[in-house]
């Protein structure tokens, strides 16, 4: 089960963190292709990679998450929504992620 909801539209995807959602959920994690994260709406969160201090969200703002960098997210006092455009040409395999 997944911390939030989301709907596919074309090649966007809109993902809904509810502000209920519990910090304990949002856990660091990787992604297989890079993502360009745009805030459509949200308060107080924060996007925090490997190696770096968290950085406060700003509704509008386009953020880079290259693939395979550890990241997470750090709840805030609204609820969170996101649109997400992946680049879906793989640098790597899934075996040599896993590894």
């Amino acid at each position: 089960m997944y911390p939030f909801k989301q709907v596919k539209k074309n090649d966007i995807i809109i993902r809904e963190f509810a502000e209920d959602v519990s910090s304990q959920e949002l856990v660091w994690h990787r992604d297989l292709y890079d993502r360009h994260v745009q805030i459509l709406e949200g308060s107080d969160w924060y996007l925090q990679v490997d190696n770096q201090i968290p950085k406060k969200l700003v509704e509008g703002r386009v953020y880079f998450i290259p693939a395979h960098n550890y990241h997470r997210l750090i709840k805030g006092t609204s609820k969170l929504v996101v649109s997400i455009k992946e680049n879906r040409k793989m640098k790597i395999t899934i075996r040599q992620l896993r590894r």
